[in-house]
């Protein structure tokens, strides 16, 4: 794979020399991590586990560290193999990419669902990833939203 720029972020309205330039890396950059997220998807709706782990070895380096609320996994054969736990019970079942992808530096964030056998997202969530070149290196699996606010705090206020 060749070797990408780092993605950043850049301050919006800067107008600095160079900043067509650093568009172009950022969405170069942007674009591989998509197509890392799509492979990611492709191998989760893998039945097969020779296949699934091929698959992610296509899109995630070889100690990929992989958790959400359910499980964790460190490499591409244990990660498999919690994949098919995971989807054992839901045959049918579908994973997806439901957002773009957000990238800077060397992480990346998007939001995913799960389909049933008849197309409706009955779980939806959230990845927090990292990269590099070589393809994912951290995933952290969120499901549903964030949990609501109990109370709000204002900047300059005292808690009671």
């Amino acid at each position: 794979m060749s070797r990408l720029p780092p993605a950043r972020q850049a301050p919006s309205g800067a107008g600095l020399p160079g900043d067509d330039l650093h568009a172009a890396e950022d969405a170069q950059v942007a674009a591989h991590v998509s197509g890392l997220a799509d492979r990611l998807y492709h191998a989760w709706a893998q039945p097969d586990p020779v296949l699934r782990s091929r698959q992610l070895a296509e899109c995630c380096v070889a100690g990929v560290s992989y958790a959400n609320p359910l499980g964790a996994a460190v490499g591409v054969e244990r990660f498999s193999d919690l994949i098919g736990e995971f989807l054992a019970p839901y045959p049918g079942y579908r994973p997806l990419r439901t957002s773009a992808v957000d990238v800077h530096h060397d992480r990346a964030r998007w939001e995913w669902g799960l389909r049933d056998s008849i197309g409706q997202i009955v779980l939806a969530g959230l990845d927090v990833t990292t990269f590099d070149a070589e393809g994912l290196v951290s995933i952290s699996t969120f499901f549903g939203p964030p949990p609501r606010l109990t109370s709000t705090i204002t900047y300059g206020s005292t808690l009671t």
